[in-house]
């Protein structure tokens, strides 16, 4: 026992090195990419009709995701996080590519969010600091998941549950417990950057502390249900616009699919409102503050929106959109259940995200981290509800789950996912139209089947 102490404390002392030193890097990565997006937003917004020119960027955007460094097509979080579940290390220009090509989206219109291009940023740069200091490839993993925790922390200002999103979106039902000392330290040095570099937050305290009586239980966990589904509805319209608008490509050409999608976009712009296109942060910035709810319909708008966008070659994260739709949806079910707007707004941006990525745990601290501590009961009890609810679904296709929802008498029963084997067995089916079909009619409904590695 005693002889284990000073190996114990010397590798608490090297983690706690190299953690801090990829949370520096990364927060000034985090800051220099945030300020970067609000300058290019505040430009574009000089214009009032920024978004016409959709059809023509998305599929530029394309084109530069593709043909430009080829070989790095690690820029998405989902690839991020097929990476890091496989041992293998992130490129340098894959980092790059997320942060330039996000950038590009979000200022001529796309829906996307802000989340992604630092957490795959942090990623890249975990992956090469453990290449230059020689690391075992064990230890290069823990430098990527360091790196992606400091991402999250760090573009949200959330330290703990941004550090913890890191972990549990990786593997549900698995939490890396070896790995949450650097996750932490990482996310909170990145937050501690990002701050003295002059990044600013958003955070909503909620000026309430209710009892926690049966009744207003009862509606919390009406409202959890509710938004699971919402979860499971946009991680369907996500999948079916991805197959419906790949069957576009096959038939056609990838122009005339980025052609359609921006469109569409436009179209959505003009006829609702700019707001649901972009980054949408005062989609629900406003709600959260008591501002009134532009449309009772704005959380299925900016699902599709979002789906189109990254259907059509647009690049970006996904957490941003879900904090919209979760927001929106709370705010529409709050007079059906008598509550506080601004409070169901701040439970459904959380229990989405619970239901949509799997991340029950770091949803419900996140909820204290930007809404206060009082509505901590609340926000674990519509987080776990939607989270279960939402069954196998994912908005991450790469993200491996052990832990079957819907068999809770045998909870240690793994659940497999053999994205490659349905892979091989989808491209031996012949007949396009036929198989495109039967893809866009089982996301129809929700199913709770394995995603198709994306």
């Amino acid at each position: 026992m005693y002889t284990r102490r000073p190996s114990s404390f010397w590798n608490i002392l090297k983690w706690f090195v190299l953690s801090t030193l990829v949370g520096i890097v990364v927060g000034i990565v985090d800051a220099a990419f945030l300020k970067t997006l609000d300058a290019a937003i505040g430009w574009r917004n000089r214009f009032p009709l920024y978004f016409i020119g959709l059809p023509v960027f998305l599929y530029v955007i394309w084109l530069l995701a593709r043909k430009a460094a080829p070989k790095a097509q690690d820029y998405s979080t989902d690839a991020v996080i097929n990476k890091i579940n496989s041992y293998r290390p992130v490129g340098v220009l894959s980092a790059v590519k997320s942060l330039v090509l996000s950038v590009l989206t979000m200022t001529v219109g796309g829906s996307a969010g802000k989340e992604a291009p630092c957490a795959d940023a942090g990623a890249g740069i975990g992956s090469v600091l453990g290449r230059i200091l020689r690391m075992s490839a064990e230890d290069q993993r823990k430098m990527m998941i360091c790196g992606v925790s400091a991402g999250f922390a760090g573009v949200f200002g959330v330290p703990i549950s941004g550090a913890l999103f890191g972990l549990e979106v990786l593997w549900v039902g698995h939490i890396f417990y070896d790995v949450m000392f650097p996750a932490f330290i990482a996310g909170i040095t990145a937050f501690q950057v990002t701050t003295w570099l002059g990044v600013d937050y958003i955070y909503h305290p909620m000026n309430f502390a209710p009892v926690f009586a049966e009744q207003f239980f009862l509606k919390v966990v009406l409202a959890g249900l509710f938004f699971g589904v919402v979860a499971i509805m946009f991680t369907e319209v996500l999948k079916f616009a991805k197959v419906l608008f790949r069957y576009i490509s096959l038939r056609t050409s990838p122009f005339w699919r980025s052609f359609i999608g921006g469109a569409v976009l436009v179209a959505v712009g003009l006829a609702f409102s700019p707001l649901y296109l972009g980054l949408g942060m005062d989609g629900f910035n406003g709600i959260l503050a008591g501002g009134e709810l532009h449309s009772p319909f704005g959380f299925l708008i900016k699902s599709f929106t979002t789906a189109v966008t990254f259907a059509a070659g647009g690049v970006g994260g996904i957490v941003t959109p879900i904090f919209f739709v979760g927001a929106q949806s709370g705010a529409v079910l709050a007079p059906l259940l008598g509550t506080d707007t601004a409070t169901m707004a701040a439970l459904g941006l959380v229990a989405v995200l619970a239901g949509a990525a799997n991340t029950p745990l770091s949803a419900s601290i996140m909820a204290i981290e930007l809404f206060g501590a009082e509505i901590a009961p609340y926000a674990a009890v519509a987080c776990v509800i939607s989270f279960l609810l939402s069954g196998r679904q994912s908005v991450y296709g790469s993200q491996r789950i052990s832990f079957d929802k819907e068999s809770l008498d045998n909870p240690a029963e793994p659940v497999s996912y053999d994205h490659a084997d349905k892979a091989r067995r989808m491209s031996g089916r012949k007949g396009l139209l036929l198989k495109t079909f039967k893809e866009m009619s089982k996301h129809l409904v929700p199913r709770f089947e394995d995603d198709e590695k994306k």
